[in-house]
């Protein structure tokens, strides 16, 4: 027979491909995930995965019951979400999610927000890669994007540019012709590898003319601190906390926006709707945006 507990098991497994993110989203030691795998295993009498280029493959008796275990998972958050939705507390965990480029601008934020509502737990997780909300991942997400996922509804904050930044010491503005044929540029790489700065990159700055690539948009710039060039949205390049010039004005075609975020279930929650209030009105605040220079 199997349990609930063996259901989340295999499609923790499936998901991530890995033992030990696996491990991390069931909240248990890689070797305690071994160890329950191997028993399931015995129970049915088969494996469930097969080791191929460094990943867990499903075998047809582990697509079987990750194909249920799906459907069961889907039904769960949607109940999940659909009791969230009707939640009128302002207490309980809220968690947000942003990317590390914006948490300069959300952290304050949170924390006066958090000051107002003692009775909240709320936390906020930093990642390059977007929460999923339909698992309930997050309940709120704040996102630098020109195209906001379909599935979730929200508002846009105001716009930004992406300019090319150097350490305070460099040189005035250059044109963009000028700066990219010049050496010593970051590169992006990982979950920030896709993104519209770093194909712009990709197209415009040669490999041989970049010294390094980071994964992290904060990373790209710390590392433009010591006088590499680096191309980052404008209200991560501005803060003077980095120090850094602008070397070259703003690059018409990666102009984006920030859009706070949630699913359609939770709109009516009492947390999410007293968030999304302060929040908005914060952040179109810090970001001095005339609301008229981008449509939604």
């Amino acid at each position: 027979m199997l349990t609930h507990d063996d259901l989340a098991l295999v499609l923790a497994i499936a998901r991530t491909g890995r033992m030990k993110p696996a491990a991390e989203a069931l909240q248990a030691h890689p070797a305690t995930v071994y160890r329950r795998l191997e028993a399931l295993e015995h129970r049915l009498g088969g494996k469930l995965f097969e080791r191929i280029d460094g990943r867990q493959a499903p075998t047809g008796l582990a697509e079987e019951i990750v194909g249920e275990a799906k459907a069961i998972a889907e039904r769960l958050d949607a109940l999940n979400r659909a009791v969230a939705g009707r939640d009128a507390r302002l207490t309980g965990p809220l968690i947000v999610t942003t990317t590390d480029t914006l948490q300069a601008l959300v952290m304050p934020i949170a924390a006066a927000f958090g000051r107002l509502h003692p009775r909240l737990e709320l936390r906020l997780d930093v990642s390059s890669a977007m929460a999923d909300m339909r698992r309930n991942e997050a309940e709120i997400a704040i996102r630098p994007t020109r195209t906001p996922p379909e599935t979730l509804i929200g508002s846009r904050l105001g716009g930004f540019d992406y300019a090319i930044y150097a350490g305070g010491a460099a040189a005035g503005q250059a044109s963009l012709a000028t700066l990219v044929a010049a050496n010593g540029w970051i590169g992006l790489s990982g979950e920030i590898a896709q993104t519209p700065a770093a194909r712009w990159l990709d197209v415009h700055v040669p490999q041989a003319a970049r010294i390094a690539s980071v994964n992290l948009m904060l990373g790209a710039a710390l590392a433009a601190r010591s006088g590499a060039y680096a191309l980052l949205p404008t209200y991560l390049g501005d803060d003077p906390l980095f120090g850094l010039a602008r070397m070259s004005p703003p690059v018409p075609e990666l102009r984006s926006q920030i859009w706070l975020l949630t699913h359609p279930d939770l709109r009516y929650a009492a947390k999410v709707r007293a968030f999304m209030a302060f929040a908005g009105k914060a952040l179109r605040r810090a970001l001095r945006e005339d609301p008229s220079r981008d449509e939604p």
